[in-house]
């Protein structure tokens, strides 16, 4: 699996793209919730990016710019407000994504070529772990600055932090 950087003002993490794609699934679920057109078109920007990352469109490419669309404190405190929204909905779903439905997911890619099915259920609480490394990437307290991510049950290199 490739991986993708998510960073913003200098500090950021590596993480397998599939993990992100499934997390954009969710991110964009709550963007839609709300409805697309209360947001700004920096915002829209974001949805468009995890928009595309969870069609499959974005392999190989997959990344949520956070540098290049949040950059002032308004569209900074929306998505982070779109993200809480994001992590309740996925606490909704329980301790686990199970194979079943994250296949499901794969199955609705714009290209049945993009799909990559997955052997190995998804805790909800790596997803939860993600998004408030996000959040504190925006709020510039995040610690790290090529920090390696990997979901709990997944293969990770040794230095991984395993979430």
């Amino acid at each position: 699996m490739a991986d993708t950087k998510i960073n913003y003002r200098g500090k950021g993490f590596w993480i397998e793209e599939s993990f992100i794609e499934l997390l954009s699934e969710y991110i964009s679920k709550t963007f839609e919730t709300i409805g697309l057109n209360t947001f700004s078109t920096n915002l829209l920007q974001i949805y468009n990016d995890c928009d595309t990352n969870r069609s499959g469109e974005s392999t190989g490419m997959v990344g949520i710019l956070l540098d290049r669309y949040i950059n002032n404190i308004e569209d900074k405190n929306n998505l982070i407000s779109i993200f809480q929204q994001t992590k309740t909905s996925i606490t909704d779903l329980g301790s686990e994504i199970s194979i079943n439905q994250l296949n499901q997911f794969e199955d609705n890619k714009f290209d049945p070529y993009f799909a990559s099915y997955w052997s190995i259920p998804v805790k909800t609480q790596s997803l939860l772990t993600t998004i408030d490394i996000m959040i504190s990437l925006l709020n510039q307290t995040y610690q790290g600055t090529n920090t390696n991510i990997c979901y709990n049950g997944y293969p990770a290199i040794p230095e991984a932090t395993i979430i």
